[in-house]
This record gives structure tokens, sequence and C-alpha cells, in this order.
């Protein structure tokens, strides 16, 4: 069989199978509500050095030292995000800085020239957004560098509290301080088309102070996000929790452990099993002796299908593994199995195409050390997610109260077809790690419109195998003549 050919068969199989598992599509995209929203976090630095003449003092050998990434870097891996369905990329600090994570801050009228130039910054956020997708920058209020341009000017002598190790902390309950920060941000989104600030260095800032910076970057557009990664009663888009994010790391990094502690997600939560800042969860798993691609495959399943925001740092996708920031902050590769890439493709995808999954209601079914089984409903469609991060296959029976009087379940990852018994139930059986979504449906006869399909198609083959056929012969026989 020629390569034409081939290619052809593929395209109708393709085309055949869309017809039977191709979901309801909400045309719901992702707007200006945060709970629409799915966060990636990287470092510039450690991302993609697509250019070499901004690579001063860059030495890739060394952990604490810049590897060189840069904002080209960011736009020529792009797609790669995208792909993942992620619709903000978070990309820390980026103004002047001594190191490569951006908070040793030098100078904040300045963009940290290492990472690319201005115009290459307005470049990166002129092309996300093209592709549909929200920039968001960081901003530390604290802990800058001791070179910080503050601490050469005698007039702001009282702003700074002490200098220690490298390391100025600024008094963030002086009025001027407040103001000097809040002028900064706000002078930034107006410059830069940014959809948002990642805040941090929280500590000994006043609510009242962070809430006014909130309010001031919010009048330059909308939407304009703040968030944080940082406990804050601040008036934040999203609500973060560190003792959340340890429950998820606990209830994944192996199989039948205590789930009840992450049965309750708000949709302004944060969702995630590690940040910048923590361990990676891929040492946890391993401690564990378990294979962190499945684990991170189970935890990410159900934090994509439960209410909340989906936050995952840069390098989940591959299993990065780390303990501290010199070892969980390495250069990204992109020359590794895809296995958690494509997963994450299929499952964000459903949850881009459905306002269920990202924002509607949620009924509690069944949470047991791993067994987690849910309802998210809205009036337009409703789910059954079944999240089985237990040692053994598993199965539950569902009522017609639970999913409705004629109605069948189409699970959209294994494509099995679910309809009640005799006695009305459904029963749903799941391997081990693994997450599924099952899609309520009407319940149907026979699926005529595939069975066309696919008569038609196959009918369209062989035509195409006759007519290949007798040009082959008409070919051999002008040859032989």
């Amino acid at each position: 069989m020629n390569v034409n050919l081939k290619k052809w068969v593929v395209t109708v199989l393709l085309i055949s199978g869309l017809w039977l598992t191709t979901t309801q599509n909400t045309n719901a995209e992702p707007n200006g509500s945060i709970h629409n929203e799915s966060i990636y976090d990287l470092l510039v630095d450690r991302y993609f050095n697509k250019v070499v003449s901004n690579d001063v003092d860059v030495n890739a050998q060394d952990p604490n030292a810049f590897a060189g990434g840069d904002f080209l870097g960011i736009i020529e891996k792009m797609d790669h995000i995208k792909d993942m369905g992620f619709t903000i990329i978070s990309i820390g600090p980026i103004f002047a800085t001594e190191t490569y994570d951006g908070k040793r801050i030098l100078d904040f009228n300045e963009i940290e020239k290492r990472f690319g130039t201005p115009e290459e910054f307005q470049e990166l956020i002129k092309v996300a957004h093209k592709k549909g997708m929200k920039i968001v920058v960081g901003f530390p209020l604290n802990n800058y560098s001791e070179n910080h341009n503050w601490s050469m000017d005698p007039s702001k002598k009282d702003w700074i509290v002490k200098t220690e190790n490298g390391v100025m902390q600024v008094d963030l309950t002086n009025p001027k301080v407040q103001q000097a920060l809040k002028q900064t941000i706000v002078d930034f989104t107006k410059k830069y088309d940014i959809d948002g600030v990642n805040f941090s260095e929280l500590q000994g800032a006043p609510i009242s102070f962070v809430n006014d910076m909130i309010a001031g970057i919010k009048e330059v557009r909308n939407p304009m996000y703040a968030i944080a990664l940082e406990e804050s009663d601040a008036n934040f888009d999203t609500h973060y929790s560190n003792q959340l994010l340890v429950d998820f790391r606990e209830a994944f990094k192996n199989t039948d452990l205590p789930s009840e502690r992450i049965a309750s997600t708000n949709d302004n939560d944060l969702l995630m099993i590690d940040q910048l800042n923590t361990e990676r969860f891929t040492y946890f798993s391993a401690l564990e002796n378990m294979f962190p691609p499945t684990r991170i495959k189970t935890a990410m399943g159900a934090i994509l299908a439960m209410p909340g925001v989906p936050y995952m740092s840069y390098g989940t996708e591959i299993a990065m593994n780390g303990q501290v920031p010199q070892e969980s902050h390495q250069v990204m590769n992109f020359r590794v199995d895809e296995d958690i890439t494509n997963y994450l493709k299929d499952i964000n995808s459903i949850r881009n195409k459905s306002e269920t999954l990202r924002s509607g209601k949620t009924e509690l079914l069944k949470n047991e050390n791993g067994y987690i089984v849910f309802k998210r409903y809205s009036d337009k469609e409703t789910f059954i997610v079944v999240i089985n991060n237990t040692s053994a296959t598993q199965r539950i029976d569902l009522s017609s109260d639970v999913v409705g009087e004629n109605k069948e379940l189409r699970g959209i990852f294994e494509q099995d077809v679910v309809r009640p018994d005799k006695d009305g139930k459904y029963k749903l059986v799941l391997d081990r790690e693994l997450v599924e979504l099952y899609q309520v449906t009407d319940r149907k006869g026979l699926n005529t419109s595939y069975i066309v399909a696919m008569c038609v198609a196959y009918l369209m083959f062989i035509i195409f195998l006759v007519i290949v056929w007798k040009k082959g012969k008409q070919k051999n026989s002008k040859q032989n003549n």
C-alpha cells in the first residue's frame, strides 16, 4: 500500500471514530472569569534558550546561575503549552535581577536583559493573545537585592528595614513604600498588555495595602487577574491554601490513600500538587516507589475535573524531580516521552469545551481512600466523574435518581457505554489508577448515523481500491506493450 493510500485510510478511520466519540461542544471558550482558566507556571530563564546574544554570564552547568532562557524561547515553545490546553502562562518576575528566578530585583524600571528586550516581551504577549492565551507576570513585594537602586538613594533610607545576606527588606507599612510599589505595578500594566499579576513576598504587607494594589491594576483593563501562591485574606481572584496543596499531594503520591480532605474544592481554589517554591510532586511519588507519570496523570486528571483553577508547574509533564530549587528548577527538556503531555491535551480539551466542567455544580457521590465519584452538572449537560486512585478495579452502582431516567453514560476515554440494567442501576466499572469522565446522554437505540457513516466510509474505501487497482492494471498493460 503506497503512502497516499495509507494517509487516506487513516483519515477515513479518524473521521469515522469522531462520529462516535465526539462529546457535546458547549462552544464556551475561557473568558474573563478566573474559574474558566488553567495556569501553567514557568521561569523564563529555565524554559528555552532561543537566542545567545543575551546570554550574559550564563552557565547552564551551574544550578544557581542563569541558564539562558528568554522571551523568544517561550514564543518558540508556546504551542507546547497551548496544546496541553492551558490558558494562562505565568512567567515569574521579569525585572532586572541578580538571580535566575527574578526574585532579587535590582531595578523596577528595567526588564532583565538576559530575558530579552521590552519589544520581545511585548511580542510574547502579542503572540500569546493571538493564540487565545494570557500572560501573568510575577511581582514580589519585598526581599529585593541589596544592590537595588532604592538602596542607593539616601532619600529612601527610611524605606529599608534591613539588609542581610545580600537581601534588602523594605517596610511595607511605610506609605511612601506602598505608593512606590503600587505606582510601579500600575505603570507596568499600563505599558505592557499583560493579563494579570502574581503577587509574592506578602509577609508584613497590610491587607488594605494589598487590596489597594489589586484595585489599582484592575482599573487598567479587564480582565486583569490578581493571584498569589501565598495564603492571604486580600481580594485575590484565586484562593491559595498550602494545606490543600499538601492534601492533593498526599492523596495522589500513592494509591489507596485518604482522599476525604480534597472532596470540597471551590471554583476559585488553586488546585495543584506542587509549586515552584516546594518540592516536586515526583519527589514524593518516587519516595513511595511509585511510577511518577501514572501518579501525575491520575492527579492532574482529578484536578482538571474538579471545581477550581488548575495550576501546574513547568516540567510536571515530563515528571521533573527535585527536592530543593537547585534540583526542581531544571532547564525544561522537550525531548522526552509525551505520555503525560498527550493525556493533558485530551482531558484539558474537554474541560475547555465544557462550561459545566469549569463552573458547573458538583454533587459528591463517593469518596473513600482514593476512590472518588462525583457529578458535575448544569442546565446544559451532566458528567459523572470517576477517579480510581486505588490499587484495584472499582465499581459503583448509580440509580436513576442520580443519572436520570432513560439515560446512558458514555465514557470519554475508555469509550464504553453504560445503560441501566433491569433494576434501573447504572454499573460503572473502572480499572485502577484511571480517571474517567462519563457524559450523560439520552438513551439511544442503534446509532444510525454512525452505521451510515461507516458504511459510506468503507464503500468509498472499496471504490478507491478498485480505482487504484484499475490504474495499476492499465499501467502494467502499457509497459508490456
